[in-house]
């Protein structure tokens, strides 16, 4: 039988709050957004300045994904998923800070494969664990990610101009996404959690009505 909730000390509990959050997606999209931009933005950009702003990006989103798996409503097996994905997401977040492999190729090969990975275990996530029209966007995402990162993986060698459109692109389109997907899931958490005060509230309207 599974441990109740309630009995689990209060940081672990803000902790599950903060995971199952909307604020987590959107915090997630809108750095996404932010990082895409200043990617597309950067007038001569280097590579160890897409590196440093794709280090930053990826070691924030892999803190949220680290996070996202103390959900209460997260299965065993998403929850193992979510850990391993974000402790990549840092891992490669780190690799990029390092002047050896700021290098279009590198960046490449490693940002690419890490897109596919984290697309298709998001549309797994999506189709498993969300309702209605948050499915829908979390799938969205996942496929976005996974269509960037093998195109980034089919030219990785490509010339750092291309390269950067191709980042941010990726980057400011998913970020939209995923922003999108927080503001549903908080639109029906409102909801849900309005329906279900007026639920509780009913049986105390009947019972004070009677004589």
């Amino acid at each position: 039988m599974g441990a109740d909730p309630s009995d689990a000390p209060a940081g672990v509990r803000d902790l599950a709050g903060f995971a199952e959050s909307p604020a987590l997606q959107l915090g997630g999209g809108a750095l996404s957004v932010l990082i895409g931009v200043l990617v597309l933005a950067w007038p001569g950009a280097t590579v160890a300045v897409i590196a440093w702003l794709f280090a930053v990006q990826l070691i924030v989103a892999g803190v949220l994904q680290l996070v996202s798996a103390f959900g209460a409503g997260r299965g065993g097996g998403g929850r193992v998923l979510s850990v391993l994905l974000g402790a990549l997401s840092v891992l490669v977040g780190l690799l990029c800070l390092r002047a050896t492999l700021q290098t279009a190729l590198v960046l490449g090969l490693m940002i690419g494969a890490l897109w596919v990975l984290q697309g298709i275990a998001g549309v797994v996530d999506a189709a498993s664990s969300e309702r209605g029209a948050a499915r829908g966007w979390g799938i969205a995402a996942g496929v976005l990610s996974v269509i960037g990162g093998a195109v980034v993986l089919v030219y990785p060698g490509t010339s750092l101009i291309v390269l950067t459109w191709l980042f941010g692109t990726v980057l400011v389109v998913v970020g939209v996404v995923l922003v999108v997907r927080g503001l549903v899931v908080g639109r029906h958490g409102a909801a849900a959690a309005a329906a279900g005060a007026a639920d509780g509230a009913a049986p105390g309207a009947e019972r004070a009505a009677r004589p």
